[in-house]
């Protein structure tokens, strides 16, 4: 049975929400499709919690946000850890023994800057990745290639420096 906003109206905020709603899933679905991933209603709901939130984030982050009733811890680290296999997904160290996730960005070189005090953390884009590739497979004599990279600075922000 499919619910429908009675008064079928784009002014309606439950018959924008339906809509909203409709459009995010086919987007997940599209993304899962695209790495040849099953569309799972917790696969889903993972995602629209990652890309939501703009920042990276740790398991117990991303339960609190779901909406899915059925979400139990396990499973959705399983979907995390199947996410970063298949690289829809980047797990990320900020040097906490916590992992934090995030989608993984292809269009962009994007890293981050975590603030060591308050743990506030910016993005920002590039890293000159390609002369450091080249730098170090010159003095890294047993590589071949680099497959992927992780770079995150650590310092202090403005409000924590005042």
């Amino acid at each position: 049975m499919q619910v429908f906003c009675i008064c079928m109206l784009a002014g309606c905020p439950l018959f924008r929400y339906i809509i909203a709603m409709r459009k995010g899933n086919e987007k997940y679905k599209d993304l899962l499709k695209k790495f040849k991933l099953k569309a799972t209603d917790q696969r889903l709901e993972v995602l629209r919690v990652l890309d939501a939130g703009n920042k990276p984030m740790t398991l117990k982050e991303i339960i609190k946000k779901m909406k899915v009733a059925s979400a139990h811890e396990v499973t959705i680290y399983r979907a995390l850890a199947f996410f970063v296999s298949n690289g829809l997904v980047r797990q990320i160290n900020f040097e906490t023994n916590v992992p934090y996730f995030e989608l993984a960005d292809h269009e962009h070189d994007h890293h981050h800057v975590l603030c060591t005090r308050c743990k506030k953390v910016n993005d920002f884009i590039g890293c000159g990745i390609d002369k450091l590739v080249k730098k170090a497979l010159s003095q890294a004599k047993d590589f071949r290639s680099i497959q992927r990279h992780s770079f995150e600075l650590f310092g202090i922000c403005k409000q924590c420096a005042k």
